[in-house]
């Protein structure tokens, strides 16, 4: 991936050429076009650069934090928004379920998204018409197929966030091809699966130290696991047949033995072991700034608590922090489960120990002020660098996981508890709860006991990796638990964003 990084900065005509159709007759034969741009294996990774550059919003320098988590992480119960927040409008409109389709936030990731979707068609067109002259077949279809992934991954995540999206299963090539109506979400999903589907047939299993974070056939297999698992939470009438599929995509990573759970769960998050053993799929950022490359954000100035003199935009809710502690101080060493010192900074005997001060060189109460009501105030660790230095910068580039095995485990676990192979389900929760957690095994053995738990973990593992909301939405639980914690406002239409205005007002097919 670090060599895709460096090949993305030549890849930017691509956005200049998404239409074939010349403004003038006259092209100029020193320039390169969309049509001529295709020339070699070195384009085609050039192409497939630019597919990936669109990941997570991470576009532009403040965009990334200021689009990505407003998104995906205000509506979810595990938060609450800190102070600063309050002066963004768009942002508070997310938060209190209330957007309109003018709303930047949401418009942006639209548009961010689509534009990933315009890259990876370009390249399965256009590297799909390369001679075996300018490119090796093999190389070919791994290239397209990776492309896919990047496609089904753009539109599951707008599927997510929308009721219905256009799907785009071919770049335009004129204004003509501009104008698409919005497809129903079971031809939706149909789309993204096949995409999944095309990318496990011909995407390597792992690649040289130069390529590390390219999406392998194991990614593509968690990621068909994952749509299919969500799809059935939508399809009760077929679900049996999508928890079959599901599992058995999932029970294709897991039985590769290519994976296993990092014990250090911070480590991950923190820029101290990126592209763990854990990696399934993972945003690839950088330090390095070597012939003017850039790819490192101030996100964590964005996380920062406000306790460590961070932006306030977002903090951990009071029921993330209960739920953390709902099990007691039963770990191996007498703590919470673990999970909650390496995702949140709250006041706890664990961050207030002079002699080891591990809120970067300070206890808790030496950085929070004196005063009850800032005690009270949690703040997310998750995502934030790991030394004093870092965390002062003003951006850096650690990379950010995607999908991790312990997402892999829990989501097989689940499948297998739907189909009614329950036993075979617990030993998979219990290897996450004791790595991650350090908890003893989950108790219970039933069906509804397996479904409690695994919501229970999904919750500590995932906090602030955006999975809740929708977790919450496919589970049916969305309304009542969402008001139940206090977040009012929420219905049955508001699940879902509007369709950009700026989409409705350029797109002759949508009303």
């Amino acid at each position: 991936m670090k060599k895709l990084l460096y090949i993305l900065s030549a890849s930017i005509l691509l956005g200049l050429s998404s239409c074939d159709e010349d403004f003038m007759d006259t092209k100029s034969p020193d320039q390169l076009t969309g049509d001529s741009f295709w020339r070699n294996v070195s384009d085609a990774e050039a192409g497939l650069a630019a597919a990936y550059s669109q990941l997570e919003c991470a576009t532009s320098y403040w965009g990334f934090a200021e689009i990505k988590f407003p998104v995906e992480m205000y509506p979810s119960d595990l938060v609450r928004i800190g102070g600063d927040a309050y002066n963004y409008e768009d942002w508070l409109s997310i938060y209190n379920f209330n957007v309109n389709s003018a709303n930047t936030q949401t418009t942006s990731y639209w548009n961010i998204h689509y534009k990933g979707i315009n890259f990876a068609n370009q390249v399965i067109e256009k590297v799909g018409e390369m001679t075996e002259e300018q490119i090796d077949q093999t190389k070919k279809n791994e290239i397209i197929a990776e492309a896919h992934f990047l496609r089904g991954y753009y539109h599951l995540k707008l599927l997510l966030a929308w009721e219905k999206i256009i799907v785009r299963d071919a770049y335009p090539k004129g204004l003509s091809d501009i104008d698409k109506a919005l497809s129903e979400r079971s031809e939706c999903w149909n789309f993204i699966i096949a995409d999944f589907e095309k990318a496990t047939k011909n995407l390597p299993a792992s690649y040289d130290a130069q390529n590390v974070g390219r999406a392998t056939k194991w990614a593509a297999f968690a990621y068909l696991g994952k749509a299919n698992l969500f799809r059935a939470g939508e399809d009760s009438a077929n679900a049996t047949e999508y928890y079959k599929a599901a599992k058995s995509a999932l029970a294709e990573v897991v039985g590769s033995n290519n994976f296993s759970l990092v014990d250090n769960f911070i480590s991950m998050f923190n820029g101290t072991n990126q592209n763990s053993s854990e990696a399934v799929f993972e945003l690839q950022l950088s330090n390095n700034t070597d012939n003017g490359a850039w790819f490192k954000f101030p996100h964590h100035r964005w996380i920062k608590p406000k306790g460590l003199f961070g932006w306030d935009e977002i903090a951990g809710s009071d029921f993330l922090l209960e739920e953390f502690k709902k099990e007691g101080k039963v770990t191996t060493d007498g703590r919470y489960d673990h999970r909650s010192y390496a995702t949140l900074f709250f006041d706890d005997e664990y961050f207030n120990d002079s002699s080891n001060p591990r809120v970067y060189g300070y206890t808790f109460r030496e950085w929070w002020d004196a005063s009850s009501t800032a005690y009270d105030y949690t703040g997310f660790r998750k995502y934030l660098p790991s030394t004093k230095s870092d965390l002062d910068a003003y951006s850096h580039g650690n990379n950010m996981p995607l999908m991790r095995y312990a997402d892999v485990l829990l989501m097989y676990a689940e499948t297998l508890n739907e189909l009614d192979e329950t036993s075979s389900a617990i030993p998979h929760i219990n290897n996450v709860r004791a790595i991650h957690g350090g908890l003893p095994s989950m108790t219970g053995s039933d069906k509804a006991a397996v479904k409690a738990q695994i919501e229970h973990e999904r919750i500590c593992e995932f906090a602030m990796e955006g999975s809740r909301f929708h977790d919450l939405r496919r589970w049916g639980k969305l309304n009542e638990t969402m008001a139940a914690h206090g977040r009012t406002g929420i219905t049955d239409a508001s699940h879902f964003f509007p369709i950009p205005e700026s989409e409705v007002n350029s797109n002759n097919e949508i009303e």
